[in-house]
């Protein structure tokens, strides 16, 4: 784990390089657990930073600094990486993954970023405002504020160093801040180069009865899964009562992630398959092998020609 000063914020991150590969997977923490307990409530956070088999790349897990502070709440806490009503966390942590890219020798426009829950509100927040391609996965995200709970908004705001008032005012002044399909339309409108693939289970039913519609309505999406009449946006659906709210089932990840990397433009490449290499011994011990079988299939077949005369 690292601490990086990226300007007015210090992030803590996790840089996993055990994959290589042209393309930096970047992992957005949901919600943080409620308790109390004085070392869970502040310590660093990451989603899947351990998760190169599944994405087949380097990743950058980021921990949410908002979400690090002791409030001495029971209740779950979710600060979307939005950072505090004065100070935007979005450019800093852009200019981080930019930089992250550059030291690993990744082009800057294979950049994919993935989140559940509230960590794929984030990543939606974040990746839509970046310039450079970028593909993001995210898995029943929350995408309308104003469908969201207001405790949820109340700890979002204070997480931001204000109140409900200084929450209404960000969406009126400054709405791509906090709210997803708002930062994803004028990004796509500005001309950045993004493409969002939403996996959303049909048994969650707070986010596909409360966000989910918002979002095949405004980017023209058949309701039941598909791509935007835009190319932009696709939506994968999937029937799951065990996994609920939040990541994907096990069996999901693997085909979700191929065909987010399809959709992307930069499919998986698999490795090629080594041939078997036999010491000198081994040879020799098969070729042995062979002979004998060969042998004995010789003495079989002169045995039924013996029972044949």
């Amino acid at each position: 784990m690292l601490r990086v000063r990226t300007g007015h914020f210090t992030l803590n991150v996790s840089i996993n390089t055990v994959r290589k590969a042209n393309r930096l997977v970047v992992t957005f923490m949901g919600a943080r657990p409620a308790g109390t307990n004085a070392v869970n409530s502040r310590r660093p956070m990451f989603s899947r930073r351990h998760w190169d088999a599944l994405f087949r790349s380097p990743i950058l897990a980021i921990s949410d600094p908002q979400t690090e502070v002791d409030w001495q709440t029971t209740g779950q806490r979710a600060a979307f990486y939005m950072g505090t009503f004065e100070h935007d966390l979005v450019p800093e942590i852009l200019a981080l993954v930019n930089k992250v890219c550059d030291e690993l020798g990744i082009e800057r426009g294979k950049v994919v970023m993935y989140g559940a829950s509230a960590g794929g509100t984030a990543a939606l927040l974040v990746g839509t405002r970046r310039r450079e391609q970028t593909g993001v996965i995210v898995v029943c995200p929350y995408l309308r504020p104003d469908k969201y709970r207001e405790q949820v908004v109340e700890i979002a705001a204070r997480a931001a160093g204000g109140d409900l008032a200084a929450w209404e005012k960000m969406a009126e002044e400054t709405p791509w801040r906090s709210n997803p399909l708002t930062a994803l339309r004028d990004g796509l409108n500005e001309g950045n180069d993004t493409r969002v693939v939403v996996a959303q289970n049909l048994k969650d039913k707070t986010t596909i009865n409360r966000h989910f519609p918002g979002l095949w309505r405004r980017f023209d999406l058949p309701p039941e899964g598909g791509v935007s009449a835009n190319g932009r946006v696709m939506a994968m659906m999937y029937d799951s009562e065990e996994a609920g709210h939040g990541h994907e089932p096990p069996a999901c990840s693997l085909p979700l992630v191929r065909a987010a990397y399809e959709f992307f433009g930069s499919p998986i490449e698999e490795p090629p398959k080594k041939e078997k290499k036999f010491s000198k011994a081994k040879l020799a011990s098969r070729a042995a092998m062979a002979a004998r079988q060969a042998g004995d299939e010789e003495e079989d077949e002169d045995q039924d020609e013996d029972g044949e005369e």
